[in-house]
């Protein structure tokens, strides 16, 4: 069996993602990287694909992020602006990903399949994501 490496699966998920309705919904995508232009402008809604370890043994079993950020909303309370997460979008988006992101997308014998799903807010930026975890497992 042929083992992927960690950019050959990024690279996969990156197709991937692209195929499905969670691109339709968030078109702007980013891979291995956080854009450093969110601080100097960038607003709306956004993917962030990293990896976090290819275990390659008798079983190959890779861990990726798919985070997607949603701006919070930003209403004012007493003169105050406060921030909240976008919980509406975010749960919107999160349903879309779990379909899209579980998948066999390739005739190799490999396969995608979510592990976790956590929400978390940004503290220096007024952002909310969810940062789901996909395993590629192969079979």
């Amino acid at each position: 069996m042929i083992r992927k490496t960690t950019a050959e699966i990024l690279s996969l998920m990156w197709e991937w993602v692209r195929t499905t309705p969670l691109y339709k919904a968030v078109p702007t995508m980013y891979l291995d990287h956080f854009p450093t232009t969110l601080k100097s402008g960038l607003s709306g809604e956004f993917i962030v694909i990293t990896a976090l370890s290819n275990a390659i043994g008798e079983q190959q079993v890779a861990t990726v992020n798919v985070n997607i950020y949603v701006p919070d909303t930003t209403p004012r309370i007493n003169k105050e602006e406060q921030r909240y997460p976008n919980n509406n979008r975010l749960v919107e988006l999160t349903k879309i990903a779990y379909e899209a992101l579980r998948c066999y997308p390739l005739a190799e014998r490999y396969y995608f399949d979510i592990l976790e799903e956590t929400l978390i807010s940004e503290g220096n930026i007024p952002y909310t994501f969810a940062n789901i975890k996909v395993q590629l497992k192969n079979y």
